[in-house]
């Protein structure tokens, strides 16, 4: 009966990511250990569960997060969390940036909660020493507003006084 305890609480401990707050040194680690960086953004001790729009994260994302990122968590409530989620260009309450295994390109940019299986996706790809970074992807659609200049008058009604 100890036995099986002792094994369930190791196999949690192993599902149990280690989570760094200093972005820089995190960078380091994740050049020297050859691993991918991913930073998670969320407001409160617990918000990088919050990137998981279910109520936590799955078994397999704190597997891969354990075993294969060096993880940074950057905690939105705090002012350097701040400067620092806009220095992503992180304007949600959530989101998720993952390097190349030298911590020094982007790979992928997401902001807002995604599902369980996306995460997992996600960081799978990305930790797949095959996967060479080119670029940043990213699941966000651009969207381009165009409006006229604020200098500009608003058209003048056909039916204004004295048109008729």
């Amino acid at each position: 009966m100890n036995t099986s305890i002792l094994a369930i609480v190791l196999a949690s401990a192993l599902l149990t990511p280690s989570w760094y707050s200093d972005y820089g040194q995190a960078q380091q680690q994740s050049a020297q250990q050859k691993k991918p960086l991913v930073v998670l953004f969320g407001a409160g001790t617990n918000g990088w569960t919050k990137v998981v729009r279910a109520e936590s994260p799955s078994a397999e994302v704190k597997k891969i997060l354990a075993n294969d990122y060096v993880c940074v968590f950057v905690d939105t409530d705090s002012p350097a969390g701040k400067k620092l989620a806009q220095t992503f260009d992180v304007t949600a309450a959530t989101g998720m940036v993952i390097s190349d295994r030298a911590g020094t390109t982007q790979a992928f940019w997401h902001q807002g909660d995604m599902t369980n299986a996306n995460v997992a996706h996600y960081l799978q790809k990305y930790a797949d020493p095959k996967v060479v970074v080119e670029g940043t992807e990213t699941t966000n659609p651009v969207r381009t507003s165009y409006y006229p200049p604020a200098t500009q008058s608003a058209p003048r009604s056909l039916f204004s006084s004295g048109s008729c």
